[in-house]
This record gives C-alpha cells, sequence and structure tokens, in this order.
C-alpha cells in the first residue's frame, strides 16, 4: 500500500511540474494586446526567470556589466528602451541577452515592449 501511494506521489509531482512557467506559475497565455502589462505583476517575473542572474542588485557590477535590474527603481535609473529592445531581440550591433542562452520568447519581448510604450507602469 504505501509503495502504490509513493509512487502515486511522485506521478503528482511529476505532472504538476510539467504544467509550470519559467517562475513557477501555469504558463500564460500570449495575448499581449489585452494584458495589463505592469512591471510589478508581468515585467518584474520577466526578469527574475531570465535577467536577474547577473543583472541584481547583489550581481550586476561583477556580472551584469553595471547594469542594475534588481527593481524597479533600479532599472528606471538606468533605463536605455532602445539598448534593451536591441539587447533581448539579439539586434545587429546589440549585446544579445540573455547571454549564452536562448532569446525571451517573442510573447515575454512583445510584454516589455508594450511596457515601454506605455510608460514602464509599476502597478
Amino acid at each position: 500500500m504505501r509503495l502504490a501511494l509513493a509512487g502515486v506521489s511522485l506521478l503528482a509531482l511529476g505532472l504538476a511540474a510539467g504544467c509550470t512557467y519559467s517562475h513557477g506559475d501555469p504558463a500564460p497565455a500570449c495575448d499581449v494586446p489585452s494584458e495589463n502589462v505592469t512591471y510589478s505583476a508581468v515585467i518584474s517575473p520577466i526578469f527574475d526567470a531570465h535577467c536577474r542572474e547577473c543583472h541584481s542588485t547583489a550581481d550586476y557590477s561583477t556580472k551584469g556589466g553595471g547594469n542594475n535590474f534588481g527593481d524597479y527603481a533600479a532599472i528606471n535609473r538606468y533605463f536605455s528602451p532602445a539598448k534593451i529592445i536591441g539587447s533581448i531581440r539579439h539586434a545587429p550591433n546589440a549585446d544579445p541577452m540573455p547571454q549564452n542562452r536562448e532569446k525571451l520568447s517573442e510573447c515575454d519581448i512583445q510584454r516589455i515592449e508594450k511596457w515601454i510604450a506605455a510608460g514602464k507602469p509599476n502597478n
């Protein structure tokens, strides 16, 4: 009985793990035009999943080329929309980010672009 229960538990955990987004939530549908894209709800989780490994407040000076994306205030102090968009789109003459990893999904790139176009709302 215990062995069967353990097997069922492991199967359930495996199925649950297969249905998550990079930051633990279910993968959101890509419907950027109808989304309310704010820093706290949408952009910060993207930065958590793809940028802050190098660009956090603790690591930006050694790993992140001096670019601190640790929080909303830090991003706004540095912010260069053209540079960020060029980097995440892997544009010619831009430093492709995330470095040595795949480009962000087109949906996440569109979310960042929409956030910028909306004036970078926090909430």
